[in-house]
């Protein structure tokens, strides 16, 4: 059964058995009072008090019920004329007053029954500490306390009644809610006792009808303390409006701190019913409970002290960094301490980031040195804060979160409050949802505010849900940057801004255009998002399509047809795209190329939407810039720039990873080399630019008789190396081929002909040598060897000739 019912039916029970005992008692009293003497002075009494006094309101309650006159005249009553007239007239009273007030009427029973038992029992005890009324008239001494006995115990038993009624009603404190009204009714308590004496006094010295002066005189005295009252109530109730007001004004600001801490209003709900409730379970007082209600709200306040980097750093922090981060729990003290609540907050924020093993934080408390209030609020908003979403993790689920206090217990957390919390953890859940704030509620409400985009932007939540947003972009721009800033990868550059970019700015499919440095097309260089393999490998022409006119033109296009990029790619996607939005990346004057967001979601980015992405590419185009630069650098680095084919550093990388591979499979290979014969007659005689031409078309040749799978490369002047996945008797044959090939090729260099030879030699790996250099010596000696047998084909030596033709020959 839930706590709340719980409380209810022990409140029917308690209001039930107080007007069965109360009814009794009034029905008792009557019965008693039709056997004796109904005087004539009782009865005037009586219908005054019904007709007249019960209409005058004092302005003062007790338990929620206002005071009226007619309690001094039922005192009176009680003096005179006994217990029973005064039951009789007290349970009269309370039902003449309930009569036209439907509020009043569902509880007649029970006020009148109260009542009357508060009467009988207060004027039974008078009458048996002083003996029979009508012997006290003559002492003023003993009616003097006999009146105020009578008064005390008569408020007393009444005043408890209605607060426990109200208390076991409304499930809160008996105590507290009796304190509520006692310094007033009091007051009122002491007046009506002195009230009855001097009237009591009054009829005695006078008449009977003398009391009826005394109503308009009680009535001007009540009316006098009430104006009294008012203008105190008016002071209080201002004191409280602007404390309200201070309190409202710091909660918005705490909330607001929060938001960039993705600290959600939601949140704060659920920690203040996790705290509220352990604080009653382990019998708090109201002030300690109203310091964790605020604590849970403004426990953080001291994060303005810490950078955001560090508040939203999605790994470990450094020492130095968790330092900075052990500021907040002493700056949130002082901030609070300069406002001065009346109840005690500031231990709470101070210590919430204590441990019970003593190694948490400022002071090192450990176990029962650590306020109940600061252990209570530390296992709520611990519980709470790791079952959402924060940017540098995921949530936890509940058991994930159960299993953490556990293992926390008696370490971090105090073992006690971890069992309680965990007892009664389905009471505090039940509660939680009756008031709409439970974990799943908050999400689905999430993501329809996150659909709703137009929705009203002076909304509270809102509000603060901008602040977040903010939060959220500066913290992304910033891990965009720091990322990116260290990769010199282009492809991992790509990978880290596209996928953070996610966070802030929603996107199908997302791709990274790059200027060809041989032309001014532009290339999908990478491609992240659904259907990237569409785009992958595609090109569009400077200045066709959305990509092509930004490029041309160096300015951002905004909410475009995306098939405009679409046709020019010749890519159908299978889904409908509804945007696109494309950002040029720059690097100060030098175009790269593009940035595209194309959306099948969206209907339309927005102009903050255009911000981000500008702001996104303006970061990523340094990136981009170093990373284009390194990567072709590289290449460079292991490219001959005049033929275009690898180098020797090259051959030496391809070697080891040939050599590897043939160890691993027990396999071979075969490295060739070769030399070209004449080559630097042709420099001094024809000059360089001749020599560079006819290495080129060299460089044409010999691709064409080798595999894309084999490599070829220039080793160093006019000497070419070639390592081939075959055996002696293919590269004998391949060698063969390649002579044949270029002694027959016609090299034109400006108008001539020129007739070149190449010597080859070659080497096979397990056979001649296992490393390069061993490979390289054997390809070199056979490589000289055939350069010796060709030479023998020639008569004289090496020169260079020319006929009448124009043509020229290596002989």
């Amino acid at each position: 059964m839930k706590p709340n019912e719980r409380s209810k039916d022990i409140a029917s029970l308690f209001t039930m058995t107080v007007t069965v005992v109360g009814l009794m008692v009034f029905a008792y009293s009557a019965f008693a009072l039709a056997f004796q003497t109904i005087t004539f002075e009782w009865v005037l009494l009586g219908l005054v008090t019904l007709l007249f006094v019960s209409r005058v309101d004092a302005g003062i309650t007790r338990a929620g019920n206002p005071i009226t006159l007619s309690e001094t005249f039922i005192y009176v009553t009680a003096l005179l004329y006994g217990t029973h007239a005064a039951v009789v007239l007290a349970g009269l009273e309370i039902a003449a007053r309930s009569v036209g007030s439907k509020d009043r009427r569902p509880t007649m029973l029970f006020n009148s029954a109260a009542m009357s038992l508060s009467i009988f029992v207060s004027s039974a005890a008078v009458t048996f500490a002083f003996g029979a009324p009508r012997l006290l008239v003559s002492d003023v001494g003993r009616l003097v306390l006999a009146a105020g006995m009578l008064a005390v115990v008569h408020s007393l038993l009444h005043s408890i009644t209605m607060s426990a009624a109200t208390a076991l009603k409304e499930a809160r404190s008996v105590f507290a809610t009796w304190r509520e009204s006692l310094l007033w009714t009091s007051i009122s308590v002491l007046a009506g006792a002195a009230s009855a004496c001097l009237i009591v006094k009054l009829i005695a010295a006078a008449s009977f009808y003398a009391f009826i002066v005394s109503v308009p005189i009680l009535a001007v005295s009540y009316f006098t303390y009430r104006t009294y009252l008012d203008r105190v109530e008016t002071t209080n109730r201002h004191a409280e409006q602007m404390a309200e007001l201070h309190l409202k004004t710091i909660e918005a600001l705490a909330i607001a701190i929060d938001a960039k801490d993705e600290v959600t209003a939601e949140h704060v709900q659920r920690v203040q019913i996790y705290a509220t409730g352990l604080a009653r379970l382990f019998g708090l007082s109201e002030p300690e409970i109203e310091a964790l209600k605020a604590g849970a709200l403004l426990h953080d306040v001291g994060k303005l002290a810490v950078p955001d980097h560090i508040l939203n750093k999605p790994g470990v922090l450094t020492p130095a960094e968790f330092e900075k981060m052990k500021v907040h729990t002493i700056v949130g003290a002082e901030i609070l301490e300069r406002v001065g609540f009346p109840y005690p907050v500031v231990p709470v924020v101070r210590h919430h980031h204590e441990r019970w093993d003593g190694r948490g934080y400022p002071d090192k408390l450990r176990g029962d040195e650590i306020p109940m209030t600061a252990r209570i609020l530390t296992l709520s908003d611990c519980f709470d804060a790791v079952r959402e979403d924060r940017n540098y993790r995921k949530a936890m689920t509940r058991d994930e979160a159960i299993a953490m206090l556990n293992e926390g217990s008696g370490t971090v957390f105090d073992p006690n409050v971890v069992r309680t919390f965990l007892d009664h953890l389905d009471e505090f859940e039940d509660e939680i949802r009756e008031q709409h704030v439970d974990h799943q509620r908050v999400v689905l409400l999430q993501q329809q505010q996150a659909i709703a985009q137009t929705a009203s932007t002076e909304s509270g939540p809102l509000v603060y849900e901008h602040i977040r947003s903010a939060h959220r972009e500066v913290i992304t721009l910033y891990d965009i940057a720091q990322t990116i800033g260290t990769s010199l990868n282009l492809r991992d550059t790509f990978a880290v801004f596209s996928s953070r970019l996610e966070d802030i700015v929603s996107y199908t499919t997302c791709a990274l255009y790059l200027i060809r440095p041989d032309s001014t097309d532009l290339d999908a260089a990478h491609v992240a998002g659904r259907h990237a393999e569409l785009f992958s490998g595609k090109s569009i022409p400077s200045g066709s399509g959305i990509t092509g006119w930004v490029v041309a033109n160096r300015r951002p296009m905004h909410n475009c047809d995306p098939r405009l990029d679409f046709d020019v790619l010749k890519v159908e996607p299978p889904e409908q795209y509804k945007t696109a939005t494309v950002v040029p990346l720059m690097k100060d004057d030098l175009m790269l190329g593009a940035l595209a967001m194309y959306s099948a979601d969206l209907s339309s980015y927005t102009a903050d939407h255009l911000r981000l992405i500008e702001a996104v590419a303006k970061l990523a185009s340094d990136a981009i810039a170093n990373a284009v630069h390194h990567e072709r650098t590289e290449t460079s680095a292991l490219t001959d720039l005049l033929t275009g084919l690898p180098n020797a550093r090259a051959l030496r990388y391809r070697f080891e990873e040939e050599a590897d591979r043939a160890r691993r499979h027990r396999d071979t290979f075969s490295v060739l080399m070769m030399d070209l014969d004449g080559f630097k007659a042709v420099n001094d005689k024809l000059g360089h630019q001749a020599g560079d031409q006819l290495l080129r078309e060299l460089t044409a040749l010999l691709l064409s008789h080798i595999r894309s799978s084999d490599f070829v490369g220039r080793y160093a002047g006019d000497e070419f190396v070639a390592i081939l996945q075959v055996g002696r008797e293919e590269v004998t044959e391949l060698s063969r081929r390649i002579q044949l090939t270029i002694d027959r090729h016609e090299f034109g260099f400006a108008g001539s002909k020129l007739f070149m030879g190449v010597s080859v030699g070659s080497s096979s790996f397990g056979v001649d040598g296992e490393t390069l250099d061993e490979l390289l010596l054997a390809a070199d000696r056979a490589m000289y060897a055939d350069k010796a047998k060709r030479k023998a084909l020639f008569s004289e030596s090496r020169s260079l000739s020319t006929n009448d033709s124009g043509q020229y020959r290596i002989m």
